[in-house]
């Protein structure tokens, strides 16, 4: 986008060619410091289960979000071999099955958030079906 030119202008002085950029840096940027709290998380000896899910869910799915604008914004020459594009977005869509579906991971997290809760109010239920 930097090299590529319209109107004599390279196409990344766009803002609709900025802005999306800049978005899909910050997810990743984002999920990044996900991933180095689980990992600190790790080392402390503490829970990192959520964000190892998180980080195994979001990944792939905000890599393949990147790749596929990168696709739009390079046009028809991101299909060809000359580009990686095409390759990286093969190797994300393999990240997205083997690492785990998505709703795979999204009950792991979901688990830690809501688990407790969740059997504190079956629990209160049971003892109330006892008592009445």
């Amino acid at each position: 986008m930097k090299t590529r030119q319209s109107f004599g202008q390279p196409l990344a002085t766009y803002q609709g060619v900025s802005f999306p950029i800049v978005t899909h840096y910050q997810q990743l940027e984002m999920l990044k410091w996900q991933a180095y709290r689980g990992l600190w998380l790790r080392d402390q000896g503490r829970s990192h289960t959520k964000e190892a899910a998180t980080v195994k869910w979001l990944g792939p799915k905000y890599s393949q979000e990147a790749i596929h604008e990168c696709l739009l914004l390079n046009g028809h020459y991101a299909y060809t071999k000359e580009m990686p594009l095409e390759q990286r977005l093969r190797d994300v869509i393999g990240l997205e099955i083997g690492d785990g579906t998505a709703q795979a991971n999204q009950m792991v997290i979901a688990k830690q958030l809501i688990g407790k809760a969740y059997r504190s109010y079956q629990h209160s239920n049971q003892t109330e079906r006892v008592k009445g």
